[in-house]
């Protein structure tokens, strides 16, 4: 096991990071800082070792490109990763929670699918790149959803999962776990 300096715990607990335990804390909504946080978390738990991280989350969603950049940071992981999510996992939670080997849900978490949010007050032109933008990511969020939806549901209809993500769905973890956002609960 290799050995930690007290300055790499004082500095990246800071961060949300607990080196020792390979742990990052999650908490809030995705945004520019919490992704900041994150990433450097990130890198240092996959430089130290090749031992699995944990994910501690409690998110409600936010910004799409910041969570995204946290999704990536999971999925190219080489290490295993472990998400428990306790509160919610909502929204681009929900979406970043697809990205761990291991999803974990705390007895009482909800989780969220839907589409983004988008609008425009920007010339009718912007309000069309700006559209096709939403396309794309909705496009991206589809195929990582299906991803692991198909993996125990195989004959799962993408159009299901559209109508799904129109609607706004709350789940409980059992809910979560039968359709494959999920594989368990915290006991």
């Amino acid at each position: 096991m290799p050995s930690y300096l007290k300055d790499d715990v004082d500095q990246f607990f800071e961060c949300e990071v607990h080196v020792p335990s390979r742990t990052i804390y999650m908490g809030g909504e995705c945004n520019e800082e919490q992704a900041a946080f994150f990433l450097k978390g990130i890198t240092v738990l996959r430089n130290k070792n090749d031992q699995p991280i944990t994910i501690i989350m409690n998110n409600p969603g936010g910004d799409e490109y910041h969570g995204m950049a946290i999704y990536d940071a999971i999925a190219t992981c080489t290490q295993h990763v472990t998400i428990i999510a306790y509160g919610h996992a909502m929204s681009m939670g929900s979406w970043i929670l697809q990205a761990a080997d291991e999803r974990i849900l705390a007895p009482r978490c909800t989780v969220m699918i839907h589409y983004g949010s988008w609008w425009s007050d920007d010339h009718v032109k912007y309000f069309r790149v700006h559209a096709k933008e939403g396309e794309r990511l909705n496009a991206m969020m589809e195929a990582d959803y299906m991803q692991r939806i198909k993996e125990k549901n195989p004959d799962f209809p993408l159009r299901k999962l559209r109508k799904m993500l129109e609607d706004e769905v709350y789940m409980t973890p059992e809910e979560a776990i039968d359709l494959g956002l999920a594989d368990k609960i915290l006991s």
